[in-house]
């Protein structure tokens, strides 16, 4: 008997801990930068199987007058203590079911659903036969780099070339440091991610969501800004790239990378990435996320982050419930 309970942040983060392989987009951190910087409210559910707790779901809503509230999962349920296989996918669907319920007893009208589910044709059926709709959006998919091993089994596994540019790089002996969150090193951040945002017109992250996940402090989350420069202090002309890291429970997930024109030269982008996998490690990371592979990416970065030759995913899609009457 499957039933859903709302919770703060402390039944969170204690569930959270039991589970593996999180995502990002499912942590509290995330939820609560999203709500600082946008007119949404989060709400938090822990999922019991009798008296098990065995999921987690994070919903952003916005309330719309007239017609009520809509609502959004990206990439949940989030599973406790159980490795993802064929049986963590069952419970999914099962979690999915009585989230479904949940949404009826509150009157929720419109709920967007991106499950933590691979694309297979028996899951699109199944999410069919629960009454949800398929949204025409391309599907999300990323790779996972198994941190469990040591460096140099890691570094084998990358694709010959890769590896030739990581040591060509390398070997320049690039400044390459961590940054201590100072908001100089924040403003230039955004400053040069705004300028590739309109030089590659494409939508990106929003800044005020990076600037406000920068802020989410805890012990299982950590925002990690590396900067690659020619001198210090750094200024908009010294930098040569720079990569954003964050650490969420197991997994540490590459947000943003960004590259100029004498980088370019020097494939400062490869040492940013060794050294933010090397970072993830220490951290005490299982995984590295590589942050998006799928049709969206461009041709460019997906070339890039293929070389990492990583274990691929790609999730089942964006699914709509709706209870609205005038529509059905």
């Amino acid at each position: 008997m499957f039933s859903v309970k709302e919770i703060d942040y402390f039944e969170w983060k204690k569930y959270f801990l039991l589970s593996n392989n999180n995502n990002i987009l499912q942590t509290w951190h995330y939820g609560e930068a999203k709500k600082t910087c946008s007119n949404v409210s989060i709400i938090r559910f822990v999922i019991f199987n009798n008296k098990e707790a065995v999921g987690l779901a994070q919903f952003i809503t916005r309330s719309f007058p007239i017609v009520g509230i809509f609502a959004r999962m990206n990439r949940g349920p989030v599973i406790l203590g159980r490795e993802k296989d064929a049986h963590t996918e069952l419970l999914s669907f099962s979690i999915i079911s009585a989230l479904l319920k949940e949404f009826k007893i509150r009157k929720w009208r419109l709920v967007v659903l991106a499950p933590e589910i691979n694309d297979s044709l028996n899951a699109k059926k199944t999410l069919k036969k629960l009454r949800l709709f398929k949204f025409h959006a391309p599907n999300y998919a990323s790779g996972l780099i198994d941190l469990k091993s040591n460096e140099k089994v890691i570094q084998m596994s990358f694709k010959k070339k890769w590896r030739y540019y990581l040591r060509k790089s390398l070997s320049k002996n690039l400044n390459i440091k961590l940054s201590s969150g100072l908001n100089t090193d924040l403003n230039i951040l955004l400053t040069k991610y705004n300028e590739l945002q309109n030089k590659n017109s494409f939508t990106g992250i929003p800044e005020a969501l990076i600037a406000s996940l920068s802020k989410q402090v805890d012990k299982d989350w950590s925002f990690n800004l590396f900067i690659a420069k020619d001198n210090n202090p750094l200024s908009v002309d010294d930098l040569l790239g720079m990569l954003v890291l964050i650490k969420h429970g197991d997994t540490a997930t590459y947000l943003i990378g960004l590259t100029e024109t004498k980088g370019k030269e020097l494939n400062v982008n490869y040492a940013l990435l060794w050294h933010a996998i090397l970072h993830a490690k220490e951290l005490g990371c299982d995984w590295f996320d590589i942050g998006g592979l799928d049709e969206t990416t461009p041709a460019g970065i997906a070339h890039f982050k293929k070389g990492l030759n990583s274990k691929l995913y790609s999730l089942v899609g964006e699914w709509i419930y709706v209870s609205i009457p005038f529509y059905r």
